[in-house]
C-alpha cells in the first residue's frame, strides 16, 4: 500500500508549528441586518471571533468591497439555521461607503413607505 509520502512529488518537512500564516475562506452568506457600521451575518460555519474579514456585499446592483472585524458568533438558532455573525466594518472607502449610504437611504425609506 502506498503511503501519503510516496504519492507526494516533494517530501514535506515538519515544521511543528514553527511557521504561520493566515488562509482566505470564501464562504456564501445571507445578510440579516446591516447598517453603515456593520453587519449581522447568516453562516452555514462560523468565523472566529475577533478575527479580520474581507467581505463582498452584493447590494441590490452594486457589489462594495469592505474589511470587517468579527465581533460576536452565536450558534445557529434552530436546525437548519446557521450562525449568526457580528461584523464590525473597520475599512471602507469613500465610494464603497457611498454606495452603501445610498443602498441603506432607500431600505429605510422601502421600510416607511
Amino acid at each position: 500500500m502506498m503511503t501519503d509520502d510516496d504519492r507526494r512529488r516533494h517530501p514535506r518537512v515538519r515544521l511543528d508549528g514553527r511557521a504561520t500564516g493566515r488562509a482566505t475562506v470564501f464562504a456564501e452568506f445571507k445578510v440579516i441586518a446591516i447598517s453603515e457600521s456593520g453587519a449581522s451575518l447568516e453562516m452555514a460555519a462560523p468565523l472566529a471571533l475577533h478575527s479580520s474579514c474581507d467581505i463582498t456585499l452584493n447590494l441590490s446592483h452594486v457589489a462594495v468591497d469592505l474589511k470587517g472585524r468579527v465581533v460576536h458568533v452565536d450558534p445557529p438558532p434552530a436546525e437548519g439555521a446557521g450562525y449568526q455573525v457580528g461584523v464590525d466594518f473597520v475599512e471602507v472607502d469613500e465610494l464603497d461607503q457611498a454606495l452603501l449610504d445610498s443602498f441603506l437611504d432607500r431600505e429605510r425609506h422601502r421600510a416607511n413607505a
